[in-house]
């Protein structure tokens, strides 16, 4: 059994102590493709010949079966372009570390991690990049993402921009409510400069006036508190912090005066039943195999998110999402050779991605100017890594706006708990580089 597992197993043994101590407690991608013959493939190191692991087998753990959804054909191609095998595990979502723990334990582990909102716990079951041999500098990687996964120059994750399974989040409005009824859409807002939390109210309000049958607006996970620049857990310098300050208390405040007022839920799957005017969702949400998939597909529209007042610099926001290596991978070049394919947007049957092609083309706007401000919203990260604390930003549906500053109070002592098990794992992670950099297993990135 390797460190890394023993100290996850230590992680949760002490989560239990404690837990029974508190008692009642095409597109336009930018990659090249690359086949079996070409000297050199983007992103992948010169040294990196695909030819040579043809026979081998490369194993992705996730729990979307690829074959459901829209990468299925691309392993497909994958496995006919390199001779390569591809197989996948089948993962419980909520289980996904703790059962690739297990799985490293008894030595049969896959060798493709899929992040998805699991830092820091995910240090925890994967490797760095290195034994992958990808070459990162290459045009085709997200450098956002790289800079925002590395742990003393060594990177944990990749994306590729335009990747289409990239998840930032986004206003979908529905064009039907807003052009038939005459009011101004959030995109028509974006463009006149003038898409701020004040005019998100306006919309909502708007749309919730046309009768008791509509709602104005649904929000997924904390998409509206990022937009306005705000984490419950901020990560900086290869650090967690807490987040929680004033202007956290504002904004939670204006989402529950905007729930009691009865413009906001909850809610990403209403919209899907036509009568809410917009929701903040991820990208998940423009593709056919999302959320939204009774709603008249022609009727979906997008845009950024708001910024929380006129000026502000336009905030990028979502899941932290990337591919990496896990521990103990026994095909880790294979490994580089699958994530440098299966990312590529380029292999993917774009028509059969997206609802239509107004979204298509918001998409690649949006993703193909990836920026590094992003903020990753951690709180489900956490309570999956500590085995504590809520869902903290949710508190607007169940407080009310004056009560909000008085809730997060008393929940400091927990957030800050949280962080410093957090914290805990990181500073472990790079105590186990700085020894895997004096054997000369690994090597930082120039």
């Amino acid at each position: 059994m390797t460190k890394k597992v023993i100290r996850l197993i230590t992680l949760v043994l002490a989560i239990a102590m404690i837990a029974s101590l508190a008692v009642g407690c095409g597109g336009d991608g930018s990659a090249s493709g690359g086949g079996k013959g070409d000297a050199k493939i983007d992103g992948l190191l010169p040294e990196v010949n695909p030819a040579d692991y043809a026979g081998t087998t490369v194993t992705l753990a996730t729990w979307k079966d690829p074959y459901q959804n829209e990468d299925g054909p691309v392993c497909d191609k994958f496995e006919q372009e390199y001779g390569i095998n591809f197989e996948w595990q089948m993962i419980d979502q909520g289980e996904y570390v703790n059962t690739i723990a297990a799985a490293i334990a008894s030595n049969q582990q896959p060798d493709v991690f899929f992040e998805n909102g699991d830092f820091p716990g995910s240090l925890t079951v994967m490797q760095p990049l290195d034994a992958a041999k990808l070459d990162l500098t290459a045009p085709i990687w997200n450098q956002a993402l790289i800079k925002a996964s590395t742990l003393d120059g060594h990177p944990y994750l990749v994306d590729a921009i335009s990747n289409v399974w990239t998840e930032l989040d986004i206003c979908v409005y529905n064009k039907n409510i807003f052009e038939s009824n005459g009011l101004t859409t959030p995109e028509e807002y974006y463009e006149a400069g003038e898409w701020t939390f004040a005019s998100f109210r306006e919309a909502a309000k708007q749309v919730t006036a046309l009768g008791k049958e509509y709602s104005g607006a649904g929000v997924l996970d904390e998409a509206m508190l990022g937009a306005a620049g705000c984490t419950v857990f901020q990560y900086k310098d290869q650090t967690l912090s807490n987040g929680v300050d004033a202007h956290f208390v504002e904004v939670l405040t204006a989402m529950s005066q905007m729930r009691v007022d009865g413009y906001l839920k909850l809610d990403r799957f209403g919209f899907d039943d036509g009568k809410q005017g917009m929701c903040f969702t991820n990208c998940f949400g423009l593709k056919k195999t999302g959320y939204f998939t009774h709603l008249n597909p022609e009727y979906i529209g997008a845009t950024y998110l708001p910024v929380w007042e006129k000026g502000d610099e336009q905030v990028y926001t979502g899941i932290y999402r990337g591919w990496g290596l896990i521990e103990g991978s026994k095909n880790p070049v294979g490994a580089g050779i699958f994530m440098r394919y299966y990312l590529d947007v380029n292999n993917y049957d774009l028509q059969q991605t997206f609802h239509n092609q107004d979204v298509t083309n918001f998409f690649f706007k949006l993703v193909g100017a990836y920026s590094d401000n992003v903020v990753y919203y951690r709180g489900p990260d956490m309570m999956k890594t500590t085995g504590l604390g809520e869902r903290f930003g949710y508190a607007f549906m169940y407080e009310s706006p004056d009560n909000i500053k008085k809730y997060l109070d008393g929940k400091m002592p927990e957030i800050d708990l949280m962080i410093q098990k957090g914290n805990e794992i990181i500073k472990e992670e790079l105590e186990w580089i700085e020894q895997a950099e004096l054997a000369n297993m690994i090597n930082k990135v120039d």
